[in-house]
């Protein structure tokens, strides 16, 4: 067979590409940008790099397998550079930073969970970003993990919530319905729930953010208070935890 001058061997004219797992890595990930939503299976990127899906089991055992290794290419894509954030305080930098790590894992519901689970260093990169971020704030080595912990589960617990909730129009019908059907609920109950259920909408639009606040406000805890604030006494207390910030694992 002829080789090329790197020794690497030819393809005939017309001839497929020989199949290897980056091969249908990257065939899957160009599926995941074309269309986030639609599901990727075995067939569909068979199907884009011309094979039988059968002889996709020789590189992944399974869809899992797959998913995971779609999802660390993902994730190294996913950077956002210290250079990138404005300028500011750095609860600025670091509301910035929670907002465009949220709209870069948003297009891919169905990789949240691979995502989280990434077997692959591709987070290294954001624990970088937030070790400068947090720089100012002098913390300890055990705060200054945790501030970080808090920080990764805030973005990757918000984006599983809003990839697994329904719509919020949604939503308001099906309570809007339940409460119609509730017998035990007096007019002025039904009033007031009724109300509640119908600003879930504006609720879920500030979610996000009121989300932030709470990290941010933890981690200006850990922080303590300013220098010139501080007295002599107890040690300061721990920031406040919430189920939010509870994951162990949020990487």
């Amino acid at each position: 067979m002829a080789q090329q001058p790197d020794d690497t061997p030819r393809r005939g004219r017309g001839r497929p590409r020989r199949l290897s797992r980056d091969l249908i890595v990257e065939a899957a990930v160009g599926l995941v940008y074309e269309d986030p939503h639609a599901s990727l299976t075995i067939k569909s990127v068979a199907d884009a790099v011309g094979s039988a899906p059968m002889a996709l089991y020789r590189y992944f055992p399974d869809r899992d397998d797959l998913l995971h290794a779609v999802a660390d290419r993902l994730t190294k894509d996913l950077k956002v550079s210290i250079t990138e954030l404005s300028p500011g305080t750095w609860q600025d930098q670091l509301r910035e930073w929670m907002v465009l790590s949220m709209e870069s894992l948003r297009p891919y519901p169905q990789l949240l969970p691979y995502i989280v689970s990434t077997r692959q260093p591709a987070w290294l990169p954001s624990f970088v970003i937030l070790t400068r971020v947090l720089e100012p704030l002098r913390l300890s080595e055990d705060d200054q993990a945790l501030a970080i912990t808090l920080v990764g589960t805030t973005i990757v617990g918000q984006a599983s919530m809003a990839a697994a909730r329904r719509p919020a129009d949604q939503t308001v019908t099906v309570l809007r319905s339940a409460l119609d059907e509730a017998d035990e609920r007096d007019d002025t109950d039904r009033a007031e729930i009724g109300a509640i259920i119908d600003r879930l909408p504006q609720a879920f639009d500030r979610l996000y953010d009121t989300a932030i606040d709470a990290t941010i406000a933890a981690i200006e805890a850990l922080a303590g208070p300013p220098a010139a604030a501080r007295r002599p006494g107890p040690a300061r207390l721990s920031a406040p935890m919430s189920p939010l910030f509870s994951n162990p694992d949020p990487w």
